[in-house]
C-alpha cells in the first residue's frame, strides 16, 4: 500500500500537497511500507533489492528481498515525494532567507525587519540526495523526474547543508558578520539555480501523484472501501485547494485578494465526503469490511479541517491582513489549513497504511 505524502505550505514561495495513492487492501503488507533513505542499494543485473525497514519497531535485521517492477516502482516514487517535500521546505527557507537578507551578491541584511539572521530558515539531511540519484538510473525510467534529480542536486545540497549550518549557527555575527557572509555566497549562487528547477521538479511529481491517486480512490470506491475512499478523497480535496491557492499565487501576506469561487465549490464538496465518511464509520459493517476497530479512526481531524477551511474563508471575507508577526500559523491563514491537512494526512498513513 502507498502512504500519502505532503509538503508544507510555503508560505512566500510556494504551497504544495503531495499525495501517492492509497492501496485498497489494508495497511499490513510490508513489502509496501517506505524504506528508509539509507538503505537504498543499487540493482543487482536487472533486478533491485528492497532496503530494511528500520521503521519497523522491534526491527534488527536487514533482509534483502527482491522486488517487483511494481514494488520498485512504489519505493521510487515515495522516495522522489520525499525529495519533493523536502524541496518545498528548502524554497521556504529561500524566501524566510531573503525576508531578512537582502537579495544582492554583496551580503547585507534589510533594515527595519524586526526580524533576526536565520528566521525560520531550516536544512535539511542531504542524504537523500544520494538516494534519489541512484534510483535516477534505476527502472523505472521517470523521464523528466530522473533529468531533474541530476540536474538540481548539487546546488539543493549546498541549500540543505548551508541552511543547516545557519539554524544551528550562533556565531554567524563575529567578525563582522563573516560566516555569513560566507554563507550569502552560496545561497546566492545556489538559489538561482535551484529554484526554478525546484519548482519543475514540484509539478512534475504532483502530476504524476494527482493521477495515482484518482486511479486509486476509484478502485476504493468500486471496492465498497468507503471508509478509506472517503478518507482519501478529503484529503485530494484539500490539495485542490491548496493548488487553486498556489495557481492565484496567493500566501499568507496576500490572503484577501483571494478568488474564493473555486474554493468555495471545494469547501460544499469536503462537507459531503466527510459525512460520508462519518455515515461509513458509523456502519459496523464497514468497520469489519476494513478490519478496523476504532469507529473514530481519525479523532475528529477532518471535521478540523472544514474548520481550518471557513477560518481561511471568513479571513478572506473580512478584508483584513493577517498578523504574521508571531511564530506559528495563525488561524485563518493558508498555513494553518495546511498544517491541519498535513495531520489529516499522518493519520490516514498511521490507520491505513502503517
Amino acid at each position: 500500500m502507498e502512504k500519502i505524502k505532503y509538503g508544507t505550505a510555503a508560505a512566500i514561495l510556494f504551497c504544495a500537497l503531495m499525495l501517492a495513492g492509497c492501496g485498497t487492501q489494508g495497511g499490513n503488507d510490508p513489502s509496501f511500507q517506505k524504506p528508509v533513505r539509507e538503505s537504498v542499494k543499487a540493482p543487482a543485473e536487472e533486478a533491485a533489492e528492497e532496503p530494511a525497514n528500520h521503521d519497523t519497531p522491534g526491527s534488527n535485521e536487514e533482509e534483502d528481498t527482491t522486488l517487483s517492477p511494481e514494488e520498485m516502482d512504489l519505493v521510487k516514487f515515495n522516495y522522489y515525494v520525499d525529495l519533493n517535500n523536502d524541496i518545498v521546505d528548502i524554497l521556504d527557507s529561500i524566501g524566510y532567507y531573503y525576508t531578512v537578507v537582502d537579495y544582492s551578491s554583496e551580503f547585507s541584511l534589510l533594515p527595519d525587519t524586526g526580524l533576526t539572521y536565520g528566521f525560520r530558515v531550516y536544512g535539511k539531511n542531504s542524504d537523500i540526495i544520494d538516494d534519489c540519484l541512484l534510483l535516477a538510473d534505476m527502472e523505472p525510467d521517470y523521464g523528466e523526474l530522473d533529468d531533474l534529480v541530476k540536474e538540481m542536486a548539487e546546488p539543493l545540497r549546498s541549500l540543505m547543508d548551508t541552511f543547516l549550518e545557519i539554524s544551528s549557527c550562533n556565531d554567524y555575527a563575529d567578525n563582522q558578520y563573516q560566516k555569513a557572509k560566507d554563507f550569502h555566497a552560496i545561497i546566492y549562487a545556489a538559489a538561482d539555480t535551484f529554484a526554478p528547477l525546484g519548482y519543475e521538479y514540484i509539478d512534475a511529481v504532483s502530476e504524476m501523484g494527482d493521477a495515482r491517486t484518482a486511479q486509486e480512490e476509484e478502485q476504493m470506491k468500486e471496492d465498497g472501501l468507503l471508509i478509506a475512499y472517503n478518507a482519501s478523497r478529503s484529503i485530494s480535496i484539500g490539495k485542490q485547494i491548496l493548488d487553486d491557492i498556489y495557481e492565484q499565487g496567493i500566501s499568507d501576506e496576500t490572503i484577501t485578494d483571494l478568488d474564493l469561487t473555486q474554493i468555495r465549490i471545494l469547501h460544499d464538496e469536503l462537507i459531503t465526503v466527510v459525512s460520508d465518511f462519518d455515515a461509513a464509520t458509523a456502519d459496523n459493517s464497514q468497520l469489519i469490511k476494513e478490519s478496523l476497530s476504532n469507529s473514530r479512526p481519525f479523532d475528529g481531524l477532518l471535521d478540523s479541517l472544514i474548520q481550518a477551511l471557513e477560518w481561511m474563508i471568513k479571513q478572506v471575507e473580512s478584508g483584513q491582513p493577517l498578523d504574521l508577526s508571531a511564530s506559528g500559523a495563525p488561524l485563518g491563514s493558508i498555513g494553518h489549513f495546511s498544517e491541519t491537512l498535513g495531520k489529516c494526512i499522518d493519520r490516514y498513513n498511521t490507520v491505513f497504511v502503517e
